[in-house]
């Protein structure tokens, strides 16, 4: 069997050497001055190994320092940043919102201004009938009508054209006779009379205005549609249409 065992220093007085390490200033006693010249000296020594990476971390703290300040801004601002944002996701919505209703406002203006009522027309039409026109009967749109009225005389007939094109909602200009007729009765006790006219008229009626509007309404006592008209005039201003 191999022995490891070095006879030099059998019975000699001499040790074996080992290479001492370099003194590291950092772990002694060594004054503070000491040490900086220690450090100092590292560096000089190492330059390639301490420069690049000494910028590098010296670059960074000046950043840091430097961006302390506006990150600090920036984190009081953030909760009203966070307001800022629900509130403009609530106007965003509202104003999403606030278009719909605008189309379907637009979709029901034609119904409160760009034509007349049945309510007015048959009010001004029971206005301007005198004493001897009987209507048979009528018929009425938004853009016209047609009445077949009969009398015992023809004067009783000009005076229910002329009360019809006084109207104001009837344009005057459109009004036309489209036919009158003198049609023979049978004399008895009923009708003393031997004949009577018939008379059939046709016409336009106005596009009345908002303000038009309601004050025919105010004066045909139209209470519940003046209410409605008001309501949606209202609406509208409101939301800018």
């Amino acid at each position: 069997m191999r022995l490891n065992y070095n006879f030099a220093f059998k019975n000699s007085k001499l040790k074996a050497w080992q290479r001492p390490s370099p003194p590291n200033l950092l772990v002694t006693d060594a004054s503070l001055k000491n040490k900086c010249i220690y450090i100092i000296n590292q560096f000089q020594i190492n330059r390639e190994l301490f420069y690049p990476s000494s910028f590098v971390l010296i670059l960074s703290l000046i950043l840091q320092i430097f961006n302390s300040y506006p990150t600090k801004v920036l984190k009081n601002l953030e909760s009203d940043h966070n307001q800022f944002v629900i509130l403009s996701n609530k106007l965003a919505n509202l104003d999403s919102s606030k278009q719909k209703f605008r189309k379907n406002i637009k979709n029901l203006d034609q119904y409160f201004s760009q034509a007349s009522t049945s309510y007015l027309f048959a009010f001004y039409l029971q206005n301007s009938v005198p004493k001897g026109v009987k209507l048979q009967n009528y018929f009425y749109s938004d853009n016209g009508f047609e009445i077949n009225a009969t009398a015992f005389s023809i004067d009783s007939l000009n005076e229910f054209i002329t009360l019809l094109i006084e109207s104001p909602i009837i344009e005057r200009d459109s009004v036309t006779v489209n036919q009158l007729k003198r049609k023979d009765l049978a004399i008895n006790d009923v009708n003393p009379i031997d004949y009577n006219f018939d008379l059939q008229i046709y016409g336009e009626v106005k596009k009345l205005d908002i303000k038009k509007r309601e004050d025919l309404y105010k004066e045909a006592r139209a209470n519940g549609l003046l209410q409605k008209l008001k309501r949606f005039n209202s609406l509208k201003y409101k939301l800018g249409s």
